[in-house]
C-alpha cells in the first residue's frame, strides 16, 4: 500500500505503545483516540494521498509543554537481579546465534529506537542520545521501561550465567524518547507523543546516520482519517518514512495490539488503519506469533502486515531504571501484577536486528543494499503461511527465517547457479540395497559358462572312449 496523510480534530494524536499488554508499576493508562473525521473510507489497497510539501524538523525532538504531568511512578527494577540461565525459545527458534558464529553481529550498523527511551544497562553498550519529547530526563532514561525491553532484544551483549543475547549485539543504538504513557495532560489525559513528533524522530534518526529505525509504537485511526490528505502531521510522518526509504534506511514498525482504538481488522476489508504501518511501501510491518508458531490473539491484522516474529513469552533486559539483570515478566494490570513480556512491540526488534545483519552481510560482499532489497529479502525468505500470493493479513509472509535471509537463498537476486542435480555420494550410514535384476543377469551368465564347460568336458571324454575302441 502506498503512503497516506491523515486528518484529526485536534493537534495531538496519542500514540499507544504497540505492546498494549506492557504496563508499568501503576495502572495501564488508556490511549486517546482521535474523533472520527468526515469523509468516506478509502478503498482498501488504494494508494493514500501524499503531502510531500511538509519538511519535518531535522533537529532534536521538541519537548512538550508544562501541561503534561507525570501521573504514575516509573517502573521499578527487579530487586533479585533477574538471573535467567536458559536461552529463550524465541532465540532458539530464530537461530540468529549462528549468524554471530559467522561474524555477523551488526558491527558498523546504527539502529535508532523511537520509543520511551533506553535505560543504561550492564548488558548494553553506551547508547547515543537522539533527543526527547518527554519531560523528566533525556533519551537515555526510560521511566516506562518499554524502550529498554526493545533495546535488549535488539542488541543485548553476551553475559556470564545467561544464554540470552540480542540479535545484533555489536550494533550501535540511538535512543529517541518520543512518547510515554506516564506523562499526561490534566485536562483530558492526553499522553506524550503524536504523529508529528514521530515524524520528527524519524527524520532526525535519518539525519543522524541511522541505518535501521525501530518503531515499536502505533497510532490506530479510522481508514477515513488515514486517507485524509489535509492533515499535515500524518503527512509529515509519510514524508519522513518515505525519505528514510529513499536514503536506504530500513524502517521497521510493530503491527499494533488489540487495545483501545486498535481493533482487529476483518480479512481483506480493514476498518482501522495502523500508522506508520499504513505507509506500507516504505515500512516493514511486524506481527506477533507465539511459541507454537500461531498468530498471537492480540496482533492487529491488515494488508500492510509484512512478516511476523516471536512476540509472546519473551526474555529481555530488566527494564526498570537501575536494572542490572534480565526479566521474563513485568508489572501488568491495574494492580501491577506480574505478567509475561509480550506484544508486537517486542516482535519488531527481531526484524530490525535482522535488517542490520543483512546490511552488514552486504557490506562484506561489497554491496550496499537498498531499503527495498533488505525488506524484500526478509519477506521472500519468511516461512510462508499460505494464502493468496504466499501471505495473509494476519502474519504477512510468515515468521522470519534469519539464516535463510542471510544466506544466498534467492537465486534471482544473487545470480547464483542452480544446485548440482547429479548423483550424490553414498553416505557411510546408508546400507546398499541389492540390485536383483543385475544379480540375476550375473547368475545367468555364470550358469551358462559352467554348462558350456561341462559340455566341453563331456565331448572330450566321449572322443577318448571312441578312439580307444578303434585302437
Amino acid at each position: 500500500m502506498a503512503s497516506s496523510t491523515h486528518s484529526r480534530g485536534r493537534r495531538c494524536l496519542a500514540l499507544t505503545a504497540a505492546a498494549g499488554l506492557l504496563a508499568l508499576t501503576g495502572p495501564v493508562l488508556p490511549a486517546t483516540a482521535q474523533p472520527p473525521a468526515p469523509g468516506q473510507p478509502a478503498e482498501s489497497g488504494q494508494p493514500p494521498p501524499q503531502n510531500d510539501a511538509f519538511q519535518p524538523d531535522s533537529g532534536p525532538l521538541s519537548p512538550v509543554g508544562p501541561e503534561y504531568q507525570q501521573q504514575t511512578a516509573c517502573m521499578a527494577p527487579n530487586p533479585g537481579g533477574g538471573a535467567i540461565e536458559e536461552r529463550p525459545w524465541s532465540q532458539m527458534v530464530l537461530g540468529y546465534e549462528q549468524a554471530h558464529s559467522e561474524e555477523l553481529t551488526g558491527e558498523g550498523r546504527k539502529i535508532a529506537v523511537i520509543d520511551t527511551g533506553i535505560n543504561p544497562h550492564p548488558f548494553l553498550p553506551p547508547v547515543d542520545d537522539g533527543g526527547s519529547s518527554v519531560p523528566g530526563g533525556g533519551a537515555n532514561f526510560d521511566c516506562d521501561g518499554h524502550g529498554t525491553i526493545v533495546a535488549g532484544i535488539l542488541a543485548a551483549q553476551p553475559n556470564d550465567g545467561s544464554g540470552f543475547i540480542g540479535v545484533a549485539p555489536d550494533a550501535q543504538l540511538m535512543s529517541l524518547r518520543q512518547s510515554s504513557k506516564l506523562w499526561q495532560t490534566q485536562q483530558d489525559g492526553q499522553t506524550v507523543g503524536d504523529t508529528e513528533t514521530m515524524a520528527q524522530a524519524v527524520q532526525h534518526a535519518v539525519d543522524s546516520g541511522a541505518n535501521v529505525i525501530n518503531i515499536s509504537q502505533s497510532s490506530c485511526q479510522a481508514i477515513a482519517q488515514a486517507a485524509n490528505p489535509n492533515d499535515p502531521f500524518n503527512g509529515a510522518l509519510h514524508t519522513a518514512v518515505k525519505n528514510a526509504y529513499e536514503r536506504g534506511v530500513v524502517v521497521v514498525a510493530a503491527a499494533g495490539n488489540v487495545e483501545g482504538a486498535c481493533q482487529k481488522n476483518p480479512s481483506g476489508d480493514p476498518t482501522t488503519a495502523v500508522l506508520p504501518a499504513w505507509f506500507d511501501d516504505y515500512v516493514l510491518t511486524v506481527a506477533s506469533v507465539n511459541e507454537q508458531g500461531a498468530p498471537s490473539e492480540f496482533t492487529v491484522p491488515g494488508p500492510w502486515v509484512d512478516v511476523a516474529a516471536p512476540g509472546e513469552g519473551l526474555v529481555s533486559l530488566d527494564p526498570g531504571p537501575g536494572g542490572t539483570g534480565l526479566a521474563s515478566q513485568i508489572a501488568t494490570g491495574q494492580g501491577g501484577e506480574l505478567g509475561p513480556i509480550q506484544g508486537t512491540s517486542f516482535a519488531a526488534p527481531y526484524v530490525s536486528g535482522l535488517a542490520a545483519l543483512i546490511q552488514e552481510r552486504g557490506i562484506e560482499e561489497g554491496q550496499q543494499y537498498s531499503a527495498q532489497q533488505v525488506m524484500e529479502r526478509i519477506k521472500k525468505t519468511a516461512l510462508s503461511p499460505g494464502g493468496t500470493g504466499g501471505r495473509n493479513d494476519i502474519v504477512g509472509h510468515g515468521m522470519i527465517d534469519p539464516m535463510a535471509a542471510l544466506h544466498n537463498v534467492i537465486p534471482a537476486e544473487h545470480g547464483k547457479a542452480p544446485a548440482d542435480t547429479g548423483p550424490a555420494r553414498l553416505d557411510a550410514d546408508v546400507i546398499p540395497q541389492k540390485n536383483w535384476p543385475a544379480i540375476m543377469v550375473a547368475l545367468g551368465t555364470t550358469g551358462g559358462g559352467i554348462a558350456a564347460l561341462i559340455f566341453t568336458a563331456f565331448l572330450i571324454n566321449a572322443v577318448k572312449r571312441v578312439r580307444s575302441r578303434q585302437g
